[in-house]
């Protein structure tokens, strides 16, 4: 069975807009790397201009439990024998 090829696309980990305005070339050694072109437009959809590390952020601060829901969570399996 003869593989798929898919389109890839060259990602900036490091924004371009963002080594610009630092001055610095964006083709720097490790920042530039070949990615499936529909999981690279996703996630400019998803996370704009956000390096890994700030998507991780901003996932964890805006769709994780508040400390609040986590308590309110592990009491829940503690009721229910599950911890």
């Amino acid at each position: 069975m003869e593989r798929v090829k898919h389109a890839t696309d060259r990602h900036h980990i490091l924004p371009r807009s963002r080594c610009y305005q630092l001055g610095i070339d964006s083709e720097f050694d490790g920042n530039v790397v070949r990615v499936n072109q529909t999981k690279h437009r996703a996630w400019h959809i998803l996370f704009s201009n956000l390096t890994p590390e700030e998507a991780i952020e901003y996932i964890k601060a805006n769709w994780s439990l508040s400390k609040e829901g986590e308590l309110a969570f592990q009491n829940e399996l503690k009721k229910r024998g599950l911890k």
